[in-house]
Parts: C-alpha cells; structure tokens; sequence
C-alpha cells in the first residue's frame, strides 16, 4: 500500500481560506478501506474519508458521483486531509502530519509527512503578473480540488488534464469588496461543464450528515462560462452539503458568450460585500480588444432571507469543472470599493429569488 501526494510529502501553506487542504490518493490497496485516520503533531486521531468506489464512466457534465464525497473525490482512493486554520494543535512553522489506512484484509500503513504553515494573510493588492518569481506553485495558492502547474517559460498557471470536477486553485486571502483582472486562454473547449473561469471563494462546509470530508461549496461570487450554453455568475452557501441553510443563486438563463479555443480572452471579476447584503459581476472579451462597458453577468444576494448565512469575506480563486487544460496569466487581485450609486441594491424585490436546499433549475 502507498499514497500518492500531487505536491509531495513536504507541503507549505499560506493563510488563504478555511482549512489547509492535502490531497493525496491510495495505491495498492484492497477496498473497500476499512479505517483511516490522520493525526497533526501528535495530537487526536481525526477521521479521514477515502473513497471507496470506482469512477464507473460517470458523465460529470451532466451528473454526479453518487457518493458521500459528492465532487470532491472522483477516483477510487482520493482523500483530502483537511486541517481548520484555527485548530489548537497547529502551529507556525514546520507540523508534522501522520496519515494511518487500514484496508480490508486489515493490514494498517503508516505515513509521514511535513507542513509548513504561514499563518500571515497575503494582503492586497495581489500581484501574480510575473509567475517566475515563484519556486513552486504552493508558493502561489492553495489546492482544493484537482491539480494546477507552473509554467515558468510561458508565465501561466494551468490546469492538470484530466481536469477534476470543481478543481479549484485559491491565490488571495480573505477580503472584502475586490476585483480581479487577469488573462485566460481556453486550449480545448470539449469534454468541459464549465470553462473556469474564476471564484471569490468563501469556504468549504460540513456535509449533512457529517462524513469526514467538507462537501458544501460557499461562493461569494463565481464567474463560470459553459461551452455549449453561456455564461453565468453563481452566489452560493453549503451547495451540495444537504445542509437545510443551503441556498444559491444563478443567472437563468445564460447570458449568450461564444469563446473560441487558443484564443487568449481578459476577465474583469468583481464582487461587492455591503452589510450583509452582496453583488458579483464579470465581463470577458477577447484580448487586444476595448474592454466592454457592459457586464456580461451580475447577481445579487439581497433576495436571501434573512435568517440564512451570508458571506462577509471571499478568497479569489481559479476554477473549472472538467474538460481540458486552462490557462491563465496576467493575475492582479485589489481593494474595490463601490462608489455612491455602484453599491448592490437592497431591494429583494429586485434581485433574483435564491434557491434553497437541494432546488435547482435544470441548467444549474
């Protein structure tokens, strides 16, 4: 038995959201999976899900796997370690992570491994135009899901094909009101549900019931473009966790985008976090182009009732949903602060009605 690490058994992080996330995957295992555990520094053995069952040509496009890991783990043998930032036995500096599996023969496997932990939030502006000042890519953001690259000769980050349903690659730390700027090129539009683009990401939540692994997606904002219907803007809290807080709202209908593939677009993505109350909205255009004065999405949050949660600070983020490899460059993420008669409405006769629970349009 092994485990395979994407970014090796001597990890560092940044305080960028929530939870420190490890991904990792079983090898040379007889499943199911009997037990698993991790432990940081020594402390309580904390419940560790793997999942157990097969990939059997499930069509992410237009379905999920129907498993208690909902889209966080599509293959046999993914887990995420997820660690809360806030947790007593953390510490600043190097933690020692101790991984325990024990398959179904019963035979147990222990593994070791090292985190570096900088609690220090990156403050903004965010400035990822030159990407060769990095050494590895923890060094610019986190991975929730799926796998990115460095490209130091041509200055991206990339998606890892086979790309994962909700990959997810978080570069800021919490902030309010911000803005995005940044270049993004589709290499192949087939195969994808949602080419990107990008996420002010506000967390992960407990799924309901609990299953050892955080499943409910908090978006203040998403900026996601279909290759077969257009483009959207997505507010969420606890999508897909069963949670009964859970809502989120959706452009319905798509607004009309065609993008071509190796093609390099520019992305203006925004969002607006105003007392309790938020807006997001983004545009795309094709790159040498005057940048358009109209929106090509934007949404609202007012509409939420009011006992339900709300966001009040987002990480940006990189984001896709299958397909193949993206591309993006040119990342400057900064303060942004609505001008008098820019700020969201507080009117929710105005906004788009969220939907609760596990309702969704047939598009969404």
């Amino acid at each position: 038995m092994d485990i395979r690490l994407p970014y090796g058994r001597h990890q560092r992080f940044r305080c960028r959201t929530g939870d420190i996330t490890i991904r990792g995957q079983v090898e040379r295992a007889t499943f199911p999976i009997a037990a698993a555990w991790f432990c940081l520094n020594g402390g309580a053995r904390q419940v560790l899900y793997v999942e157990q069952y097969r990939d059997e040509d499930t069509d992410w496009v237009h379905d999920y796997k129907a498993t208690p890991a909902e889209l966080r783990c599509r293959e046999q043998g993914e887990f995420c370690v997820e660690i809360p930032t806030d947790d007593a036995g953390l510490r600043p500096g190097t933690n020692d992570v101790a991984i325990t599996i024990r398959d179904a023969t019963g035979f147990e496997q222990d593994f070791a491994l090292q985190v570096d932990w900088n609690p220090e939030p990156l403050p903004l502006p965010l400035d990822l135009r030159d990407l060769r000042q990095f050494a590895r890519l923890q060094d610019v953001g986190q991975v929730l899901n799926g796998a990115f690259d460095l490209d130091h000769d041509l200055n991206v980050i990339r998606s890892r094909s086979p790309v994962a349903p909700d990959a997810l690659l978080v570069l800021g730390s919490p902030h309010a009101s911000q803005e995005a700027t940044y270049a993004i090129r589709f290499l192949e539009l087939a195969g994808a549900k949602w080419l990107g683009c990008s996420d002010f990401f506000a967390g992960l939540t407990e799924g309901t019931p609990p299953r050892g692994i955080k499943v409910g997606w908090c978006s203040a904002g998403m900026a996601a473009l279909s290759p077969s219907d257009g483009a959207r803007a997505f507010i969420a809290w606890g999508d897909h966790s069963g949670d009964p807080r859970e809502w989120a709202i959706a452009t319905h209908p798509a607004a009309p985008v065609q993008v071509q593939r190796q093609t390099l677009y520019r992305v203006r993505h925004q969002i607006a976090l105003t007392d309790g109350n938020h807006r997001v909205r983004w545009r795309i255009w094709r790159d040498g182009e005057p940048e358009p004065a109209h929106w090509t999405c934007t949404e609202e949050s007012c509409a939420v009732p009011t006992h339900l949660p709300r966001h009040s600070a987002a990480s940006f983020a990189l984001f896709q949903h299958m397909g193949h490899s993206i591309e993006w460059s040119d990342i400057v993420v900064r303060d942004y602060i609505p001008q008098a008669g820019d700020a969201p409405f507080r009117d929710p006769a105005a906004s788009r009605v969220p939907f609760l629970r596990r309702q969704r349009p047939g598009a969404f």
